[in-house]
């Protein structure tokens, strides 16, 4: 077993971005007990500096590892969603714009997300009922769960219905965020 900067280390990157590769499900991480941090198989990941080695997409370092996944590369210090910079997709689209891309690899410019009036009237009672001391992340927890819970389509997996749910469910999380704010 490694531990985090071992692991980090054999693969050249920082501690940071090996988190983000356990997050994307390209690591394991251990938990041992007596252990402060996270402890990585070896071999796991070595396997993973072998599969990055002769493979340096735009925006990897030369001799760093780069992650690409069917849309996204994570470079050594930038991140690309379907070959653009992440900084700028921020400063050119709204956040709905760049979801919606992502989804359908089509920009439409200027989309904005309803949300149906059954999950907005879920989420609101949910919402309303917590404490005042409630954080942000709290709201919308909750909002989630309702609005999830009264959304017909949560049982499709059709990537049109997966679409719309996401698209609902945005929407009824920013109502709610933009409504206790």
């Amino acid at each position: 077993m490694l531990t985090t900067r071992e692991a980090a280390e054999r693969l050249g990157v920082k501690p940071e971005t090996l988190y983000a590769y356990v997050s994307r499900g390209l690591l394991t991480s251990h938990k041992a007990e007596g252990h402060r941090g996270s402890l990585f198989e070896a071999r796991e990941v070595d396997s993973l500096a072998r599969k990055s080695q002769g493979r340096q997409p735009d925006g990897a370092a030369p001799g760093g590892l780069a992650v690409r996944t069917g849309i996204t590369l994570i470079g050594s210090d930038r991140y690309y969603f379907r070959g653009v910079d992440a900084a700028e997709l921020a400063e050119n689209y709204d956040y709905e714009e760049v979801a919606d891309w992502l989804w359908t690899g089509v920009m439409t410019s200027g989309i904005r997300f309803r949300a149906p009036e059954d999950l907005l009237t879920a989420a609101e009672p949910a919402v309303r009922a917590l404490p005042a001391t409630a954080s942000p992340v709290d709201r919308l927890r909750a909002a989630a769960v309702a609005a999830s819970a009264a959304d017909p389509l949560r049982f499709d997996l059709t990537p049109d219905a997966v679409h719309a749910t996401a698209r609902g469910l945005i929407a009824a999380l920013r109502a709610q965020d933009h409504e206790h704010a």
